[in-house]
């Protein structure tokens, strides 16, 4: 069963700081799909796994944290499409007895951990060498899934019947490893695209999501930039504020977020309304990117 695109609706988000500031807010609720491979992962996934059914792989391998949605959301896809699937986990194995690895085993994902030195050669093309030849020749793809078929992904997310609903003059997400942006800066050239960026120094992404952009076949664009203000920390760093956020914007709004991408991009977000970035009358289209199962960290 390969992965059909879902519809997601539109939800209309009035706070203090929209009112004072006169800003229509909109957010497309990406996170309101398949219960288990949603938001921007359902994009990213449907084409790398179309590849590798069509092109014969036995295996899909990938990389990621204990608590990765990525290898969350790779797990579940690869079980509805009938294709097995393998975690390269940074950590220990006792991480496997968390929520979201024991779904993933649930699911049919073989779990392999390794240690953070060992991790850190997931880039490295002799490491990815050592790695195919172990497994027989799997299909790999990157930590957070950003490739060339999720930036084909991504292009689907924004689609006319939305532009014309919201007509926004911003579209603004969070970027973990810059797929979902390329994809979605490449599907609407005539908008501005601003990602926040949930890794301090951050500043390769542009490199990257330039490179992601030219990888999938399409010339940059230059209608998006990057905030690079909005990490609350640095990666996973979950404050008290930032909690206190979320629980504020679940109770007020009936909004649920993620600590590590989605609460940190609309708080960043409602800061820069507040201090004026956006003229009055403007609109804003801010994508919910998912990842709700991440939560259960908390607990």
């Amino acid at each position: 069963m390969l992965l059909q695109n879902p519809v997601f609706p539109v939800q209309f988000l009035e706070t203090d700081e929209t009112i004072q500031a006169g800003v229509k807010l909109y957010l497309l609720r990406l996170d309101l799909t398949d219960e288990i491979v949603s938001g921007n992962k359902w994009f990213k996934l449907k084409y790398n796994l179309q590849h590798a059914l069509e092109n014969g792989y036995s295996c899909v391998l990938s990389f990621g944290g204990a608590y990765s949605n990525h290898i969350h959301a790779l797990a579940k896809a690869g079980s509805l499409s009938g294709i097995k699937t393998m975690g390269v986990i940074r950590g220990e194995p006792e991480y496997a007895d968390n929520p979201t690895l024991r779904d993933a085993k649930a699911w049919g994902m073989e779990l392999c951990f390794v240690n953070r030195q060992e991790y850190r050669q997931r880039h490295d093309s002799e490491y990815l060498k050592t790695l195919k030849a172990r497994f027989s020749n799997p299909l790999i793809v990157p930590e957070g899934g950003s490739n060339k078929f999720a930036v084909q992904g991504a292009r689907e997310i924004i689609t006319p019947e939305i532009l014309a609903k919201v007509n926004p003059d911003q579209i603004v997400l969070a970027s973990g490893t810059g797929g979902t942006l390329a994809g979605v800066a490449l599907s609407v050239p005539d908008i501005p695209v601003l990602g926040i960026p949930v890794l301090k120094k951050a500043d390769f992404l542009f490199s990257d999501i330039e490179n992601l952009m030219t990888e999938s076949g399409a010339d940059p664009t230059d209608n998006w930039d990057l905030d690079l203000e909005g990490h609350g920390g640095g990666y996973a760093k979950v404050s008290n504020d930032l909690i206190a956020f979320m629980d504020f914007m679940l109770k007020e709004h009936q909004l649920p977020l993620d600590q590590i991408y989605t609460a940190k991009m609309l708080s960043h977000l409602l800061k820069r309304i507040e201090r004026g970035d956006y003229a009055e009358g403007s609109t804003i289209l801010a994508i919910h990117t998912g990842g709700l199962q991440g939560t259960r960290s908390l607990a």
